[in-house]
């Protein structure tokens, strides 16, 4: 791996860490906001689920893969990338000529 590859790599990985500290963070004062309530955070989400209705419930999930999907997109890009800084891909080979 190339050095300009392995600092993509490390600075996808940084971004990423800091994106799940980021959720991690306002889950935890989300949750602490319904404790400064005086309420359950886990009695919250379930009464909330289950005020769900199915078209909510299809709605997330769509919003869920779309996410996935945006995801799975940037990983393959930063893939590519990774590849082609490398050298691409593997020389294709010649066929054979026929001599006379």
């Amino acid at each position: 791996m190339s050095d300009s590859t392995q600092m993509n790599t490390e600075e996808l990985i940084k971004k990423a860490d800091e994106l799940v500290r980021n959720v991690r963070s306002q889950l935890e004062s989300g949750e602490e906001f319904f404790r400064q309530q005086g309420l359950d955070p886990q009695k919250v989400r379930s009464v909330l689920e289950s005020q769900m209705t199915s078209k909510d419930k299809e709605e997330a999930a769509a919003l869920a893969r779309a996410d996935m999907a945006a995801v799975e997109q940037e990983v393959a890009e930063e893939m590519a990338r990774a590849r082609f800084a490398k050298g691409g891909a593997a020389p294709s080979v010649k066929r054979p000529r026929t001599i006379v």
